[in-house]
């Protein structure tokens, strides 16, 4: 077995996954705008001077870190800076949703998730907390097969064209007896949701809970990701409120507006 193989970077007495250790070089970086040497990283994060410098050499190459020619320190690159400015789009987008996340939720007292995407998971971003006895334990960076949820068969109805196909060749995992798993039927849901503009997955997820979901979409029309309703079957049950309903679509097309986007 190669080292690069290997899922984690052994560190003195412990072991650090690849990813967490070019993400405190990255750390250490940053702090340091004047720079950093290979040896005073190393020191830092109590790495042999060796694999510091294959570390930062893949860093380089992606353009997350650049060596000073004159010095030989390294300093943050360009990578970085255009990740920082990826997440201020985001952060901004969710001051813009806060206000109607918040009207939602205290209108229907259930939890309300915005959620992205990238080429195969719904990636939850932010939720508030409903004020039902039920509470659904959602965190932000949790994520789920398009598949399985109500947001991933908004993604698949009005994301890239692309994703469709490439999730229906893939194996679709079960998570619940009511997953959707045949590929032939999530198909003909995700047409379902492209002609009434929202989703719903009854128990797909969790048993006994349910989402309903509306597209969230950018000034250019393109797909940012989704705004959710998500609690309990007992509250949100298979047969949908169109009540619930239209608060969703309402407060999706506030957010999509917030963004830029007019329909």
């Amino acid at each position: 077995m190669t080292e690069d193989s290997l899922p984690a970077e052994e560190t003195g007495d412990t072991a650090l996954p690849v990813a967490i250790v070019s993400l405190k070089i990255i750390e250490a970086l940053v702090a340091a705008p004047e720079g950093l040497g290979v040896t005073q990283l190393g020191q830092m994060l109590g790495m042999p001077k060796a694999r510091m410098h294959r570390h930062l050499t893949a860093l380089r190459e992606h353009g997350y870190v650049i060596q000073n020619p004159r010095s030989s320190a390294y300093q943050a690159g360009w990578q970085l800076y255009l990740l920082a400015q990826a997440c201020n789009r985001h952060f901004d987008i969710m001051a813009l949703a806060k206000p109607a996340m918040e009207a939602l939720r205290d209108r229907i007292g259930q939890t309300v998730v915005v959620s992205s995407f990238d080429g195969s998971e719904v990636v939850v971003i932010d939720l508030l907390r409903g004020t039902s006895p039920v509470e659904i334990s959602l965190r932000p960076g949790t994520r789920f097969p398009f598949n399985s949820v109500a947001q991933g068969k908004v993604v698949l109805a009005f994301g890239p064209e692309a994703l469709l196909p490439q999730t229906l060749s893939t194996s679709l995992p079960r998570l619940t007896q009511r997953t959707i798993t045949d590929p032939e039927r999530l198909r003909s849901e995700v047409e379902l949701v492209r002609r009434r503009g929202w989703a719903d997955a009854p128990e797909e997820l969790y048993t006994g809970i349910n989402a309903l979901a509306a597209p969230l979409r950018q000034a250019d029309g393109s797909l940012f990701g989704t705004v959710a309703i998500v609690g309990s079957i007992h509250f949100l049950p298979t047969e949908p409120d169109p009540a619930n309903i239209a608060a969703l679509c309402e407060t999706a097309n506030q957010i999509s507006t917030a963004l830029g986007y007019r329909s």
